[in-house]
């Protein structure tokens, strides 16, 4: 994949998904062949894949990539609220607050491209609740207030 040649790379990710099936190894080559797919500008290929891989209930060390990657293929698919849902997800299964932090900054920019005022709203301002450590803090707080044009109090 490095040297540029995608096709090649899919194929052999696929092969070690196929012969080391159960594996770790054959559980991260089934992410890492779904970002080759959406460099390639398959996000659809990617969605279905990824949908299908989650339905298997993977560890959580491999669910949260592929929930964040999720939500970014549906985004690349023009389905910004399935992708709203999936990085919300990520957040939610994700261990460490700054992973937390960065889905729900995705959620809420994938909700506010669907119109989905609230649900935006409502993920930043957890943020701003519960991560306030977080680098995401500061563009949780100009997003929030963007979206509610400065009619919320921003709490700490």
């Amino acid at each position: 994949a490095e040297s540029g040649n995608l096709p090649l790379a899919a194929s052999e990710l696929q092969k070690i998904i196929e012969t080391f099936s159960g594996t770790d190894a054959a559980t991260e080559a089934v992410v890492t062949l779904n970002q080759v797919r959406m460099v390639n500008g398959q996000s659809e290929l990617a969605v279905v894949s990824l949908q299908e891989y989650l339905k298997t209930n993977p560890k959580k060390v491999y669910k949260v990539p592929a929930q964040g990657l999720l939500g970014e293929a549906l985004e690349n698919a023009g389905r910004p609220e399935e992708a709203g849902a999936a990085y919300l997800g990520a957040a939610e299964d994700a261990e460490v607050d700054y992973l937390k932090a960065q889905y729900l900054l995705s959620a809420a920019r994938a909700y506010a491209n669907a119109g989905k005022v609230e649900e935006a709203v409502k993920a930043l301002q957890t943020i701003i609740d519960k991560y306030p450590k977080t680098t995401a803090l500061t563009e949780a707080r100009v997003r929030l207030a963007e979206l509610t044009q400065g009619r919320m109090t921003l709490a700490k």
